[in-house]
């Protein structure tokens, strides 16, 4: 059984019950996976299923037909409210209406019962882990003398963000995250904002208990 590095204790893995709620998550990256792996079986009320992309094609419409394939086979239950999120990144993916058009089948599968969401980060999914451990908004003239945000969030977080550990904190980083965001002209998140604190406040209420500091 593997266990859940916390501050004050460890959390082992629990199965969960046959009425858990299962929350779909097709990720962009790697990184997605592993951070959203931590919460898999820390409460056995939910059941988070990180997915990753097939063979490197995080394209937002490649991820789409992956979803499309992967629900051929597996029904979300009305009953449990299952849900499927998208978490993908804005720096690569702007072009072309992609997230527009992700968004939108994603409004065309919702239901009641059922929703289908896109958690949309500006401009990469690191913006969302340094709203663990930072309270205000990164500052452009610090950003850009970096190569990459990952290489400035690096330089932020002493030894870098632990997927191991660091989820821990993502009450702080809901908090910090919605301090600061706000959506442009087109709906998309402005520059170093993050929708994954909606994914976040979702799953949240399932953990907290579990998670006390």
């Amino acid at each position: 059984m593997k266990a859940y590095l916390t501050r004050n204790k460890l959390y082992q893995r629990k199965a969960p019950s046959r009425e858990a709620k299962k929350v779909y998550i097709f990720c962009e990256g790697d990184r997605e996976v592993s951070y959203f792996n931590y919460f898999s079986g820390i409460s056995s009320n939910i059941d988070i299923i990180p997915i990753g992309n097939e063979e490197g094609k995080s394209d937002p419409m490649k991820l789409r037909n992956q979803a499309i394939d992967y629900f051929q086979e597996i029904v979300l239950s009305p009953d449990y409210h299952d849900e499927v999120w998208f978490v993908i990144d804005t720096d690569r993916w702007n072009e072309n209406e992609k997230i527009t058009q992700l968004k939108t089948f994603c409004m065309q599968r919702k239901t009641d019962e059922n929703i289908w969401e896109v958690s949309q980060s500006n401009p990469s999914f690191e913006v969302w882990l340094y709203y663990h451990f930072i309270e205000d908004k990164p500052k452009e003239e610090e950003v850009k003398t970096y190569t990459t945000f990952k290489e400035f969030l690096n330089h932020k977080i002493k030894g870098g963000f632990d997927a191991r550990k660091a989820p821990i904190h993502i009450k702080t980083a809901i908090d910090n995250s919605l301090k600061h965001f706000e959506r442009d002209d087109k709906g998309q998140p402005i520059r170093y904002t993050t929708e994954v604190h909606y994914l976040a406040q979702s799953i949240y209420p399932f953990l907290k208990e579990m998670m006390a500091l």
